[in-house]
């Protein structure tokens, strides 16, 4: 049943590239950041009509003087919550 399936070199390139793509997928998703939960009060004021950029910026901002004062723990590669 499987010989007959992968007989033709066209379906077995198909199935490779479809392997192929799934596994550069899961492998782009695995390396990703994951931020620790972590609370940060800046004390930073955005006003309500800042864009999404500036409260973006501004929240970056707040977790990177976070994270340099030891409050919180740094970015890591999302498969490492995998294989802890």
């Amino acid at each position: 049943m499987i010989r007959q399936f992968f007989r033709p070199p066209r379906r077995r390139l198909v199935a490779l590239t479809v392997l192929a793509a799934a596994v550069v997928a899961v492998g782009w998703y695995a390396v990703q950041p994951v931020h620790p939960a972590c609370t940060v009060y800046s004390g930073s004021y955005v006003p309500l009509t800042a864009s999404a950029a500036e409260t973006d910026s501004a929240s970056l901002h707040a977790y990177e003087e976070a994270l340099a004062e030891g409050a919180c723990e740094p970015s890591h590669a999302r498969f490492h919550d995998w294989i802890d």
